[in-house]
Parts: C-alpha cells; sequence; structure tokens
C-alpha cells in the first residue's frame, strides 16, 4: 500500500523496525480514542496459520500497538513501555478480512496507563484487549511517537 492508495484520512502507524514487517497497519487521524474504526488492517497470506486463519500472535501485536500508540496520545511527551497485555480470542480472521481497532484510556497515574480496546471485523468482535503501560521517562527530540 502506498501513499497514493490509502483510505482517506488514514496514515500508517510507523512503519519503522517491527512494524514495517507485518504492515501497513493503518490509523485514522481524523477519530479520537475509543472511536470505532480508528485502526485498520488488511491480512494476507503471510499473516495466516495453518488453520487457514490470521495468526493469533499477530492479532495481539496489532492490539499491542493499537493501545500504545493510544496510551502516548495520552502522555505527550513522555515514554511507556507494555507493562501488561491481556487479550480474549472472540472469533477468527480470514485472509482479506478488514480487521478495525478501537482502544481508549481507562485511568491515566503520573507512572501507569491503563488502556482497553477491541478488534472486530464486519462490526462483529473478534479479540478484546486490556493492558497497563509503564511511563518510564522522556520523549527524546526526534524519536518516533
Amino acid at each position: 500500500m502506498t501513499r497514493e492508495n490509502l483510505p482517506a484520512g488514514f496514515q500508517p502507524v510507523v512503519p519503522v523496525g517491527f512494524n514495517a514487517y507485518i504492515g501497513p497497519i493503518l490509523r485514522d487521524l481524523s477519530r479520537k480514542a475509543g472511536e470505532a474504526g480508528r485502526f485498520r488492517f488488511q491480512p494476507q497470506a503471510h499473516h495466516l496459520n495453518a488453520g487457514h486463519n490470521v495468526h493469533g500472535g499477530l492479532l495481539m501485536t496489532l492490539c499491542d500497538i493499537m493501545l500504545g500508540y493510544t496510551v502516548h496520545e495520552a502522555i505527550p511527551g513522555k515514554l511507556a513501555t507494555t507493562a501488561t497485555l491481556n487479550t480474549d480470542f472472540v472469533a477468527g480472521v480470514r485472509e482479506g478480512e478488514l480487521i478495525e481497532g478501537r482502544a481508549e484510556v481507562t485511568r491515566l497515574t503520573r507512572s501507569l496507563v491503563f488502556v482497553s480496546g477491541a478488534l472486530s471485523v464486519a462490526g462483529k468482535p473478534v479479540m478484546t484487549a486490556s493492558g497497563i503501560w509503564k511511563i518510564i521517562g522522556d520523549r527524546k527530540e526526534g524519536a518516533p511517537a
């Protein structure tokens, strides 16, 4: 997917490192935290497991990225890292099905951020997630969001 064929309002999450290998993972800049369809991902053949469903580890990764972006938006200028991530598989996802995600901060303290979210396909839940991010310091100048 190139910038020319991105859906209106969407941009890829930072496509460096690991994210570059699994993406593109898109986020809608016009939607606020907690809104459905804020994140999008369209799985391809190389994202499938032997049962021809999207690999569960990939779904968990999508939740980690999606919740992490939501956390970092809530703590501008700070860095945080995943301390816990809990996921529940609700349904399988097939190749080509559009996965949409939402996430929201549920509690913010001086050192911890509590966040929850869900992935869905055609409005039906496929995974729920909740986690805690530990605030570990200030973001360095020029570091990706």
